[in-house]
Protein backbone atom coordinates (compact mmCIF):
# COMPACT_ATOMS: atom_id res chain seq x y z
CA UNK A 1 0.00 0.00 0.00
CA UNK A 2 1.11 3.29 -1.11
CA UNK A 3 -0.75 5.24 2.16
CA UNK A 4 -2.70 4.68 5.33
CA UNK A 5 -6.22 4.50 4.21
CA UNK A 6 -8.61 7.54 5.31
CA UNK A 7 -10.66 5.69 7.97
CA UNK A 8 -7.56 4.06 10.19
CA UNK A 9 -5.42 7.55 10.21
CA UNK A 10 -6.09 9.12 13.69
CA UNK A 11 -4.70 9.41 17.03
CA UNK A 12 -5.18 6.61 19.36
CA UNK A 13 -4.76 6.69 22.95
CA UNK A 14 -3.47 4.06 25.91
CA UNK A 15 -5.45 3.87 28.73
CA UNK A 16 -3.25 5.84 30.89
CA UNK A 17 -3.15 9.12 28.79
CA UNK A 18 -0.18 9.88 28.65
CA UNK A 19 0.94 7.74 25.76
CA UNK A 20 -0.66 7.97 22.02
CA UNK A 21 -0.09 6.11 18.52
CA UNK A 22 -0.55 8.17 15.83
CA UNK A 23 -1.26 6.79 12.26
CA UNK A 24 -0.98 9.32 9.82
CA UNK A 25 -1.07 9.60 6.27
CA UNK A 26 2.96 7.74 5.43
CA UNK A 27 4.05 7.25 9.10
CA UNK A 28 3.20 5.76 12.61
CA UNK A 29 4.20 7.22 15.42
CA UNK A 30 4.50 7.12 19.57
CA UNK A 31 3.97 10.28 21.49
CA UNK A 32 4.34 10.12 25.06
CA UNK A 33 4.12 13.20 27.81
CA UNK A 34 7.10 13.13 29.90
CA UNK A 35 7.11 14.92 33.42
CA UNK A 36 9.42 15.31 36.02
CA UNK A 37 9.41 17.69 39.16
CA UNK A 38 11.81 19.85 39.93
CA UNK A 39 12.95 22.22 43.04
CA UNK A 40 13.09 26.24 42.18
CA UNK A 41 16.32 26.08 43.03
CA UNK A 42 17.36 22.80 40.15
CA UNK A 43 15.57 24.72 37.78
CA UNK A 44 17.71 28.33 38.74
CA UNK A 45 20.81 25.96 38.32
CA UNK A 46 19.73 25.09 34.81
CA UNK A 47 19.62 28.44 33.89
CA UNK A 48 15.88 28.51 33.39
CA UNK A 49 14.34 31.83 34.05
CA UNK A 50 10.54 30.94 35.95
CA UNK A 51 7.61 32.86 35.43
CA UNK A 52 3.95 31.74 36.42
CA UNK A 53 3.81 29.18 32.79
CA UNK A 54 6.71 29.59 30.84
CA UNK A 55 8.51 27.40 28.43
CA UNK A 56 11.78 26.43 26.52
CA UNK A 57 13.67 24.63 24.00
CA UNK A 58 16.07 21.41 25.24
CA UNK A 59 17.09 18.93 22.79
CA UNK A 60 14.71 19.56 19.94
CA UNK A 61 11.58 19.26 22.65
CA UNK A 62 9.38 22.15 23.66
CA UNK A 63 9.24 22.20 27.46
CA UNK A 64 6.37 23.51 29.26
CA UNK A 65 7.01 24.91 32.89
CA UNK A 66 3.88 24.89 35.31
CA UNK A 67 4.51 26.37 39.10
CA UNK A 68 3.16 23.34 41.78
CA UNK A 69 3.84 25.20 44.88
CA UNK A 70 6.01 27.52 46.42
CA UNK A 71 9.22 25.32 46.02
CA UNK A 72 8.14 22.86 43.10
CA UNK A 73 7.85 22.85 39.10
CA UNK A 74 6.58 20.25 37.14
CA UNK A 75 8.40 20.37 33.89
CA UNK A 76 6.75 18.59 30.89
CA UNK A 77 7.55 17.70 26.91
CA UNK A 78 6.18 15.17 24.66
CA UNK A 79 8.84 12.71 23.32
CA UNK A 80 8.26 11.43 20.15
CA UNK A 81 9.33 8.41 18.28
CA UNK A 82 8.43 7.49 14.48
CA UNK A 83 7.95 3.69 14.66
CA UNK A 84 7.20 3.48 10.61
CA UNK A 85 7.31 5.60 7.81
CA UNK A 86 6.63 5.22 3.95
CA UNK A 87 8.55 8.13 3.17
CA UNK A 88 12.94 8.70 3.08
CA UNK A 89 15.82 6.63 3.80
CA UNK A 90 14.34 4.36 6.27
CA UNK A 91 11.29 3.92 4.26
CA UNK A 92 9.13 0.15 4.45
CA UNK A 93 6.67 -1.49 2.87
CA UNK A 94 3.23 -1.51 4.26
CA UNK A 95 0.91 -4.47 3.19
CA UNK A 96 -2.40 -5.66 4.51
CA UNK A 97 -3.60 -9.09 5.09
CA UNK A 98 -6.78 -10.64 6.89
CA UNK A 99 -7.43 -6.95 7.96
CA UNK A 100 -4.42 -6.29 10.06
CA UNK A 101 -1.17 -3.98 8.69
CA UNK A 102 2.33 -5.31 8.70
CA UNK A 103 4.74 -2.82 8.98
CA UNK A 104 7.58 -4.04 7.21
CA UNK A 105 11.24 -2.19 7.95
CA UNK A 106 14.49 -2.87 6.58
CA UNK A 107 16.78 -3.66 9.18
CA UNK A 108 20.86 -2.37 8.94
CA UNK A 109 21.79 -5.66 7.25
CA UNK A 110 19.52 -5.02 3.99
CA UNK A 111 18.60 -8.34 3.32
CA UNK A 112 16.19 -8.63 6.93
CA UNK A 113 13.35 -6.71 8.27
CA UNK A 114 11.80 -6.49 11.15
CA UNK A 115 8.10 -7.24 10.52
CA UNK A 116 5.74 -5.09 13.18
CA UNK A 117 1.39 -5.43 12.69
CA UNK A 118 -0.91 -2.97 14.00
CA UNK A 119 -4.55 -4.45 14.49
CA UNK A 120 -7.25 -2.07 14.19
CA UNK A 121 -10.88 -3.54 15.30
CA UNK A 122 -13.13 -0.47 15.47
CA UNK A 123 -12.28 1.96 17.91
CA UNK A 124 -9.49 0.32 19.19
CA UNK A 125 -5.62 -0.97 17.55
CA UNK A 126 -3.34 -3.10 18.84
CA UNK A 127 0.45 -2.81 18.26
CA UNK A 128 2.23 -5.98 18.12
CA UNK A 129 5.54 -7.69 17.55
CA UNK A 130 7.18 -10.92 17.24
CA UNK A 131 7.15 -12.52 20.09
CA UNK A 132 10.55 -13.66 21.84
CA UNK A 133 8.91 -17.49 22.36
CA UNK A 134 10.50 -19.35 19.11
CA UNK A 135 9.17 -22.45 20.55
CA UNK A 136 5.38 -21.03 19.45
CA UNK A 137 6.99 -21.75 15.71
CA UNK A 138 6.60 -25.22 15.69
CA UNK A 139 3.04 -25.40 15.19
CA UNK A 140 3.47 -23.85 12.10
CA UNK A 141 4.50 -26.73 9.39
CA UNK A 142 8.17 -27.24 9.29
CA UNK A 143 8.70 -26.00 5.54
CA UNK A 144 6.90 -22.57 6.58
CA UNK A 145 9.59 -21.56 8.98
CA UNK A 146 13.26 -21.08 7.86
CA UNK A 147 15.55 -20.63 10.84
CA UNK A 148 19.02 -18.80 10.59
CA UNK A 149 21.55 -19.19 13.56
CA UNK A 150 25.45 -17.56 14.09
CA UNK A 151 27.64 -19.17 16.53
CA UNK A 152 24.68 -22.05 17.31
CA UNK A 153 22.30 -18.83 18.84
CA UNK A 154 19.04 -18.25 16.95
CA UNK A 155 19.47 -14.55 15.19
CA UNK A 156 16.36 -14.41 12.85
CA UNK A 157 13.78 -16.80 11.46
CA UNK A 158 12.08 -16.62 7.78
CA UNK A 159 8.01 -17.28 7.18
CA UNK A 160 7.75 -18.28 3.48
CA UNK A 161 4.16 -20.26 3.88
CA UNK A 162 2.25 -20.98 0.31
CA UNK A 163 -0.54 -19.38 -0.77
CA UNK A 164 -4.18 -20.99 0.79
CA UNK A 165 -4.24 -22.42 4.35
CA UNK A 166 -0.40 -22.10 5.38
CA UNK A 167 -0.89 -18.19 4.71
CA UNK A 168 -4.33 -18.18 6.33
CA UNK A 169 -2.54 -19.94 9.48
CA UNK A 170 0.55 -17.79 10.01
CA UNK A 171 -2.35 -14.51 9.77
CA UNK A 172 -3.77 -16.23 12.44
CA UNK A 173 -1.48 -17.58 14.84
CA UNK A 174 -1.48 -15.49 17.80
CA UNK A 175 1.07 -17.10 19.09
CA UNK A 176 3.23 -15.49 17.01
CA UNK A 177 2.79 -12.09 18.39
CA UNK A 178 2.78 -9.68 21.54
CA UNK A 179 1.08 -6.88 22.08
CA UNK A 180 3.15 -3.80 23.07
CA UNK A 181 0.56 -1.70 24.08
CA UNK A 182 -3.35 -1.09 22.91
CA UNK A 183 -4.59 1.83 22.31
CA UNK A 184 -8.50 3.59 21.80
CA UNK A 185 -9.53 5.72 19.03
CA UNK A 186 -9.87 9.21 20.07
CA UNK A 187 -13.22 10.95 19.21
Amino acid sequence: MAVFPARDRAVYTAQDSSKSLCIGRTAVWRQELQTQLLSRHELELAKHRLRADSTYEQDGHLHSLRLMGRDSVRDSWLWTDTIFTLTGPDAGKLRRFQGRYYLNQPTDSGNKWRVERLEIDGWRVRWQTFGKDTLRLLALEPATVHYQRQHGALTSFKLTPEPGAQMRRVGRYAGLWETVEQYQRRH
